[in-house]
């Protein structure tokens, strides 16, 4: 039985010893980092305080809605939603399966390979890089065109592309609710879902990438457009929620 045992050491599979772990402990390394980033959060924003004038407005007139009424920043992107799609669609339906797929991520990534370095795999970052060009890019002319498209013949005012839809099908004959369901639900659904399916599509082909780089192209759509739509809302909505340059934002009146 020895000697078995000891033929098996000797032709059987090596085992590497295994390495010690390198330790970082919370102090001072990571507490002194955060307490810099920290002060320098602090000081920054001083000098914003400073510098830059905040004047407050007259006081919130229920008869006198002020003109545009935006939403905190963190809205801005549901607010610009709102504007090309049905409410109950860009408020509700839309975050609430946002965050339920960021929820489902790890469940459909379990891999642990990769985990807690930056982009995972070498394929990372130029997926990345790709995914938020690619998506900014669509969404910017989305936005775009959904503001100037509008058939001859329609009211004067009306420049959504659910409203031209829903325009070309009345001529059509069709009932009034499947006419706007089509226009302001059936076609926003089809563009939120195709674009980030045709997106996967390109990062699988492209990179043969794994689950892993696809859910990195995934989120980083789901981030850029949350910067892009709060961008938009944020920097070149005027009176009326009209595009305009950010040179001709006006106060709200």
């Amino acid at each position: 039985m020895a000697e078995a045992h000891e033929k098996y050491q000797q032709t059987g599979p090596k085992v590497k010893p295994r390495q010690k772990e390198e330790l970082v402990y919370t102090w001072p390394f990571l507490v002194s980092i955060e307490a810099i980033m920290a002060i320098t959060a602090i000081l920054a924003f001083a000098l914003m305080a400073t510098f830059i004038d905040a004047p407050l407005l007259d006081l919130a007139n229920p008869d006198k809605t002020p003109n545009p009424a935006k939403a905190p920043w963190y809205f801005l992107g549901l607010q610009e939603l709102l504007l090309h799609m049905d409410p109950a669609l860009a408020g509700v339906i839309v975050p609430g399966a946002c965050l339920v797929l960021l929820a489902t991520i790890p469940y459909i990534d379990r891999d642990r390979r990769g985990t807690g370095i930056w982009f995972s795999t070498k394929k990372g970052l130029p997926i990345t890089v790709f995914s938020a060009i690619y998506t900014a890019v669509i969404e910017i002319a989305l936005v775009l065109v959904d503001e100037v498209v509008r058939v001859p013949g329609m009211p004067e005012g009306s420049y959504r592309i659910s409203a031209t839809v829903t325009y070309l099908l009345e001529q059509t004959g069709l009932p009034t609710s499947a006419v706007s369901w089509v226009g302001s639900i059936f076609i926003p659904l089809v563009l939120m879902i195709g674009i980030p399916w045709v997106l996967a599509v390109i990062v699988r082909r492209r990179w043969q990438a794994n689950t892993r780089e696809v859910m990195i192209a995934l989120y980083t759509f789901f981030f850029t457009s949350f910067i892009v739509l709060s961008g938009i809302g944020t920097f070149f909505r005027g009176e009326s929620m009209h595009l305009v340059w950010p040179w001709e934002l006006q106060p709200p009146h």
